[in-house]
């Protein structure tokens, strides 16, 4: 009897970084529990021998047997066995994630039914919570982003903004896990957040809300600027809302920047508003070798538009990428302007388990609606444009003890002079060497932004510059390099 049965096909990138690194645990700690089985296994069958007075029963040769035995071994011996409350259940997720892992196929795996739920809600953008993305600087929880029409933004909080207490517990120290924990809760509830804004703390209530955010949408002079965050369940009907409130303009910047996809359900409806009804917006062949085309609905609305500007990066993926290849292909006056995409132009479906997993598998090609594979490739854009470095850097986390001052060297001098040098002070190099003129500029911040100016990097510091410069990267448009160019199109005259 068949027990499994397809529920979402996904158009969405392999994890990103902090993802990975968590796969990358998970597989080590599978490692570590084969040598633990194997060690259960092995002195299993020397109590059999020594204590029990006869051999070790052998389980044969076949794998389900040799499954079971292991199953039964660990519950029964293993150590740390008692830290779970349903070991066997964890064990039969282990085995099926090594079963599913391939390093040539990312995107399959095995996922647990909480892996998929939080799949799931990453993709959705929906939950109760006060709707900000953070990460960990200097032991605190850096906000990188505000989500529009939040809880978080409606009381005020801003990208860069350092979330140091939650409810009075200190953050510092706190794993991004006891943070989620902590921020997400019922809505109309508060959570009280102690803020540092440069030289600035204060008490922030935040009251619960439901967080919507995979799409935002405002206007500015006679176009519209929208941001796809990914590709959800609601995100079609969230653009037809701001597409029907903005119909008067004709103009549309539509940023898909570090936009990794989601379902294709949604890069079909959304297509659909943008080329019309019944045209084809993907075509795809799967293992059988068959192409098919698909099209969008045949009672969607189209909205047309007399200009369209796609930005896009490097982390541009899978059903955005889709969307701005159709958009290229399908619309009149289309110009992509930023970096050369993800390049991932494989699908995946979604079968549910019989154990309450899923089993996300890749099924099929996919191409544009001119037969154009865009897999390993990306989409490239007509005007590359690139961000300031610091854009693209990993925010090295500084020791509460770890300073460096003139002449020593260091990734955390590296990234202070990237971000010096964004924010307009004069710094000589960025090679990460701790020079005099860094020296006079980090004096130069230090003093006026409130800290001590004695020319020394240390966490206080690195942290307020980090800080202050995610809020300028999400804040000021005039230091949006792609942004500004999307802009500069709009505001040509038309030919």
């Amino acid at each position: 009897m068949e027990t499994e049965k397809t529920v979402l096909f996904d158009l969405k990138k392999k994890p990103l970084r902090s993802e990975r690194e968590e796969i990358r645990n998970r597989r080590r700690k599978r490692f570590l529990v084969f040598l633990l089985c194997l060690f259960c296994l092995i002195s299993g069958m020397l109590i059999g021998i020594l204590f029990l007075n006869k051999p070790y029963q052998s389980v044969g040769s076949s794998t389900s047997s040799a499954y079971s035995e292991i199953q039964r071994i660990m519950n029964r011996y293993w150590l740390y066995g008692d830290d779970y409350d349903d070991l066997s259940k964890e064990l039969e997720d282990k085995a099926l994630y090594g079963m599913t892992a391939f390093d040539f196929d990312p995107y399959t795996t095995y996922m647990s039914d909480e892996e998929m739920n939080s799949f799931s809600d990453s993709i959705n953008g929906s939950y109760v919570g006060i709707g900000v993305e953070y990460s960990d600087v200097s032991g605190k929880a850096l906000i990188l982003r505000v989500f529009k029409s939040s809880p978080a933004e409606r009381a005020g909080l801003q990208a860069g903004d350092i979330i140091a207490y939650i409810d009075g517990e200190q953050v510092e120290g706190m794993t991004t896990q006891d943070i989620k924990d902590r921020v997400l809760g019922v809505e109309g509830t508060i959570v009280t957040l102690t803020i540092e804004r440069g030289s600035e703390t204060f008490d922030v209530d935040v009251i619960r809300g439901v967080v919507n955010s995979t799409v935002f949408a405002y206007t500015e002079n006679d176009y519209i600027v929208m941001e796809l965050n990914s590709f959800g369940e609601t995100t079609a009907d969230e653009c037809e809302r701001y597409l029907q409130e903005f119909s008067e303009y004709k103009k549309i910047i539509i940023d898909l920047r570090n936009d990794s996809g989601g379902y294709q359900t949604a890069v079909r409806d959304i297509s659909g508003l943008f080329i019309g009804p019944n045209e084809v917006y993907l075509r795809q062949k799967g293992i059988d070798g068959n192409e098919t085309a698909d099209r969008t609905p045949s009672d969607i609305k189209k909205y047309d538009f007399d200009k369209i500007v796609v930005l896009t990066s490097e982390d541009t993926a899978s059903a955005a990428e889709v969307f701005a290849i159709v958009l290229r292909e399908r619309c009149d006056n289309v110009t992509i302007v930023g970096k050369t995409t993800y390049g991932k132009g494989v699908i995946q479906t979604n079968r549910l388990l019989s154990n309450g997993g899923v089993l996300k598998i890749t099924t099929y090609y996919w191409y544009s609606p001119n037969g154009v594979s865009i897999n390993k490739e990306g989409v490239h854009p007509d005007i590359e444009v690139d961000m300031p470095e610091i854009y693209y850097q990993y925010y090295y986390d500084m020791a509460e003890d770890e300073t460096y001052e003139y002449d020593s060297i260091g990734e955390p001098v590296k990234i202070v002079q990237l971000a010096l040098s964004y924010l307009d002070y004069d710094v000589d190099r960025t090679d990460g060497y701790f020079s005099k003129s860094l020296e006079e500029a980090l004096i130069a911040y230090q003093s006026e932004n409130g800290l001590d100016p004695d020319g020394i990097l240390n966490r206080d510091t690195y942290g307020s510059i980090i800080s202050l410069t995610r809020r300028e990267l999400a804040n000021n448009a005039e230091k949006d390099p792609q942004l500004s160019k999307a802009k500069e199109i709009m505001n040509e005259d038309q030919h």
